[in-house]
């Protein structure tokens, strides 16, 4: 049975305009993108023999920017899903109903993660293009999705959980790109210390990993280095660290895409947890009667006042 706020979201949702805004700027980066790739491709073929083997390249540059706009775009779907309901005055409704807290959390980021399967479905035919080379197959294509649901997800349950402590949805977003930021250029800032600092005791590879398995940009290019066979990723850890490693680490180092999805999904289900804690009937009533009840002391204090 299909979850009754997911069937709501979807309706609502596209009866709107601004799913279609989106989808259609969506659409017109990824163009934009492999047309400026094979763009340069043509040209530097004018001088050089077109290799077939540089639209491999093209994949990456899609794969790049699909990362981006998802994580730009899913706060922003998301991180007004609760606040929203409060501003509209219709959370109560659904808390009355028969769903549980949990259902209503799930519902709500289904519906975000149904759009995001969308825009990367509406991708397909530009990612053909790389098909009609043969450059990548259609494995790394479904890895890649894969990657980019997980990212959702965990950035949906953050969006959701912020959205359920405040009660402006402007707010919820700003500390979502916030805690984004740090996790894709904090842990590097934070990596690159730990190397400068321990630069004379042979810094740990194993810490470096542990610092940088959080951050989504280090695992995108940890899997594209394993699709297309560069291992720059490894190479650029095992600089960065001693010479002597077991090879757990050399695994870890080599796949840190793993650790980052496991990471991901852990992170994204605590927080789903928390959010559906925080919309508890009980919790929403006692603030509700707490608000009334500080509205109602200010209204005497400024009677006596005057």
């Amino acid at each position: 049975m299909m979850n009754p706020v997911l069937r709501r979201e979807a309706i609502t949702s596209l009866r709107g305009w601004k799913n279609y805004a989106v989808l259609t700027f969506y659409l017109l980066m990824m163009t934009l993108g492999a047309g400026i790739f094979f763009y340069a491709s043509v040209f530097q073929s004018y001088r050089f023999a077109f290799d077939p083997q540089t639209i491999v390249y093209l994949y990456v540059v899609l794969a790049a920017i699909q990362m981006a706009l998802v994580v730009l775009s899913v706060p922003a779907l998301t991180a007004g899903s609760i606040s929203g309901e409060r501003e509209r005055q219709t959370l109560d409704l659904l808390l009355v109903t028969k769903l549980s807290p949990f259902s209503i959390v799930i519902g709500k980021l289904l519906s975000s993660m149904a759009f995001v399967l969308l825009l990367i479905i509406s991708t397909l035919p530009v990612f053909s293009i790389v098909f009609y080379f043969g450059s990548v197959g259609i494995g790394a294509l479904l890895g890649m999705i894969g990657f980019t649901l997980t990212t959702a997800f965990m950035l949906g349950g953050i969006s959701i959980f912020f959205s359920c402590i405040y009660k402006r949805t402007v707010v919820s977003i700003m500390l979502v790109y916030i805690i984004t930021g740090v996790l894709c250029f904090g842990t590097l800032i934070l990596a690159a210390l730990h190397i400068f600092v321990r630069s004379y005791q042979d810094p740990s590879m194993a810490e470096m990993i542990v610092m940088l398995i959080p951050n989504p940009g280090v695992g995108f290019f940890s899997l594209v280095d394993s699709q297309i066979g560069t291992n720059i990723t490894q190479e650029v850890l095992y600089n960065g660290g001693n010479g002597t490693q077991s090879s757990f680490i050399l695994w870890a180092a080599k796949n840190i895409w793993m650790l980052h999805m496991a990471f991901q999904l852990v992170v994204g289900s605590i927080f789903i947890i928390l959010a559906a804690g925080l919309i508890n009937p009980v919790r929403e009533h006692k603030q509700k009667n707490k608000s009334t009840q500080t509205k109602k002391k200010m209204k005497k204090e400024k009677k006596g006042e005057e």
